[in-house]
């Protein structure tokens, strides 16, 4: 089954030793080739792009894991005992809440941090902040610039894959209706000579 798809493949990608193949059939061949040229070439680029990604990805990995750290944020209030729901209709399962924390030079800092509803005052809640004692999002992990940077790549690869099957379809789908055009007009000229005799 599989050689004899390949069989195809290359005798669609290569009409040239059929005596019936026609200029439309050879453009639609060059379409499928160079759609697998680009696929192909494609791959090296997305990984370079991905590649690049990860490096620059990877200081900021090391930057954030030095600049932050987690502290424990003690709830100044009770939080709301109901779970609130966004405007996109999503059940959010923390608010905002005033809190105090200690800052790295052990001055007590104050602000709204994210906790649990129903959470009560005096209870505490994880947070990340950086060198200043400000709240700050947790850093990037290792794991998380990888990820990034796979399906980064992936896209990459994907979208120049996707562009050149876009185009080998097009010039297909479009030789495709000329040529059913000109085997109508054959037909309506030969069944006219059919029909006068």
């Amino acid at each position: 089954m599989g050689s004899k798809l390949l069989s195809r493949v290359v005798r669609q990608a290569f009409p040239g030793r059929n005596k019936l193949a026609t200029a439309g059939d050879r453009l639609e061949g060059a379409a499928l080739v160079a759609a697998v040229i680009v696929a192909l070439l494609a791959v090296p680029v997305a990984g370079a792009a991905g590649s690049e990604l990860h490096a620059s990805r990877q200081t900021r990995v090391e930057t954030e894991q030095t600049t932050r750290q987690r502290a424990e944020a003690v709830l100044a209030e009770n939080a709301p005992p109901a779970m609130r729901v966004d405007d996109r209709g999503t059940v959010l399962e923390t608010t905002p809440v005033r809190a105090t924390w200690l800052a790295p030079d052990g001055k007590e800092r104050q602000g709204e941090v994210q906790a649990h509803h129903g959470a009560m005052a005096g209870a505490t809640v994880p947070i990340w902040i950086d060198r200043n004692g400000d709240l700050t999002e947790p850093p990037l992990s290792a794991a998380g610039a990888a990820i990034t940077a796979i399906v980064v790549a992936l896209l990459v690869w994907g979208s120049a894959t996707a562009a050149a099957a876009l185009l080998y379809l097009l010039t297909r789908f479009t030789h495709t209706r000329l040529r059913l055009r000109r085997w109508e007009l054959e037909w309506r000229q030969v069944s006219a000579d059919w029909t006068s005799r």
